[in-house]
């Protein structure tokens, strides 16, 4: 098992005195689709930003690739390179005129010849089905739209791992079923995902392998299947179960002999097991 990127004892506060990680150890592992849940406050972003280089860690360690970071400015500018990170609010990262020009801006930051920069673009652009709109003006994009282009403008940099914070927040559940989709698409393609999100439904049947955090700690890990049935640990971080959990769990109270049976991770797996 190879992990891209590890953390020993990582601790951030913010300058009000509001400590966000208190000694978190995580390790991700190289090409999974990563899950981190828990409630708000509990320091999912802090630690996002800490590990793409925009925040600088107060204390602990910091490893990618194997190599420790000591946060120098080449270090950052390759974290920055590496680990790319879709904030939650598309608003929040999107300020060019239009999507082009918005795609464009990291390569070109890059020192990217104007042929390398367009070709980078061009292939971000097709890959998140925005080609058709590239001449379009920012501001007048759906909200599913900007969330495709903020994760264009990280598919540009061509990182080997992408956060995403929330990506499902704030639209609607046809264009955030496609997103999901399309992180497994790029997760086929080599890239490691880590996602932050609320949302128990979508990530049980997607994510590989996920951890529970809490007040800017790690509080329980595992694969989902196992994770979710673990209601100490669901009750400290405040999350309810999957609904295919509840129901599996409910069906095995009636039907004891399934209860040996693996535990379904689809809406399509739970109906095959009903039929048993």
């Amino acid at each position: 098992m190879e992990y891209i990127i590890e953390t020993k004892d990582l601790e951030f506060s913010y300058p009000d005195g509001t400590q966000a990680l208190k000694k978190l150890s995580v390790a991700l592992t190289k090409g999974k689709k990563i899950a981190i849940i828990g409630p708000n406050g509990a320091g999912k972003t802090t630690l996002f930003l800490c590990l793409n280089g925009v925040y600088i860690p107060k204390k602990g360690q910091v490893a990618y690739g194997g190599k420790m970071m000591n946060y120098t400015k080449k270090e950052i500018r390759e974290m920055r390179k590496n680990i790319g990170i879709v904030f939650q609010d598309a608003n929040v990262q999107l300020f060019s005129a239009n999507v082009f020009q918005e795609v464009s801006f990291g390569p070109m930051n890059m020192g990217l010849s104007k042929d390398e920069v367009r070709k980078k673009v061009e292939e971000a652009l097709e890959k998140t089905d925005l080609s058709h709109l590239r001449d379009k003006p920012i501001h007048f994009l759906s909200g599913g739209q900007k969330k495709r282009v903020s994760i264009a403008d990280i598919l540009a940099m061509d990182p080997e791992v992408i956060f995403l914070d929330e990506p499902t927040a704030f639209i609607d559940p046809k264009t955030s079923s496609e997103l999901m989709a399309f992180f497994d698409q790029l997760n086929q393609e080599g890239k490691t995902i880590v996602l932050s999100t609320h949302d128990m439904d979508k990530v049980y049947p997607w994510a590989d392998y996920i951890f529970v955090m809490v007040d800017g700690m790690i509080i329980g890990e595992g694969v989902p299947q196992e994770l979710f049935r673990d209601e100490k640990i669901l009750a400290r971080a405040g999350l309810e179960k999957p609904w295919i959990i509840e129901a599996y769990e409910a069906l095995i109270k009636d039907k004891p002999h399934l209860a040996g049976e693996e535990i379904p991770r689809t809406k399509e797996g739970f109906f095959k097991l009903m039929l048993k």
